[in-house]
């Protein structure tokens, strides 16, 4: 019985794991350029000791990355708001190093840094920062151009850093951002191309997240119901050995 109460119990950290995933999916549904994870199932046989047969199987739930899939690009009309078409990543500051992400969802603050999600974008040439300015201009290979506020001729202030790794080699950081698996920094790619006024959605299919997250709650019932009746079972053993 204990051997059952044990397997029941393995199997509903598991399923909670699970919904953990698919919950956090669902809750980034509409975040802009969020790339949904994967859930991915190991089976781990136990090794049967004495007697016994090599029966039990336990289920690990392991890491298996994210969607690589793109999202569907939405017009938003605003300047700062930029895509990248097909392959690619923005760059962003963290805590002294780099990340990276497809959410190009910019903001200028108060001292005229680009930031996305409050982390400063990177340019080629470091930090993008743009001066104070009467109109703004964002090519497609990620040259930000402004025309000053005293007006006159159109200046180049600098170029988004935009890479195109590997995805197989990034993994996602608990911040939803991704980072190279071997800590390096990523170089610029000048095919990357990117379209102002647009904005990636979100990968995640909401259906299928929450059909596979009501199927995990079917699953949780059963190993709850296999834990009780692990339950009835040791109580009736009891039983008998009291009486004999």
């Amino acid at each position: 019985m204990d051997k059952m109460l044990y397997t029941a119990a393995s199997g509903a950290v598991r399923i909670l794991e699970a919904q953990s995933i698919r919950a956090n999916n669902l809750a980034n549904a509409d975040t802009a350029g969020f790339k949904a994870d994967l859930e991915r199932v190991n089976a781990v046989p136990l090794a049967a000791q004495g007697n016994s047969l090599n029966t039990r199987i336990m289920a690990q739930t392991e890491n298996s990355g994210f969607s690589h899939q793109s999202g569907v690009l939405n017009p938003t009309g605003r300047t700062l708001d930029l895509a990248i078409r097909d392959r690619g990543l923005f760059s962003v500051t963290v805590d002294g190093g780099e990340a990276y992400t497809r959410s190009g969802a910019m903001v200028a603050n108060a001292e005229g840094m680009l930031t996305v999600d409050g982390r400063q974008v990177l340019g080629i040439d470091g930090p993008m920062q743009l001066p104070e300015h009467k109109d703004l201009f964002i090519g497609e290979d990620g040259t930000v151009s402004i025309l000053p506020s005293e007006g006159g001729i159109i200046e180049e202030v600098g170029r988004l850093k935009l890479v195109n790794p590997d995805l197989a080699l990034m993994q996602k950081g608990p911040d939803g951002l991704l980072y190279s698996r071997d800590g390096q920094v990523m170089a610029q790619n000048e095919d990357v191309l990117v379209d102002s006024g647009f904005l990636e959605s979100s990968n995640v299919q909401a259906v299928s997240e929450l059909i596979a997250s009501m199927d995990l709650s079917r699953q949780f019932e059963i190993q709850v119901k296999l834990m009780k009746s692990a339950e009835k079972l040791a109580e009736s053993g009891n039983r008998l050995l009291s009486n004999v």
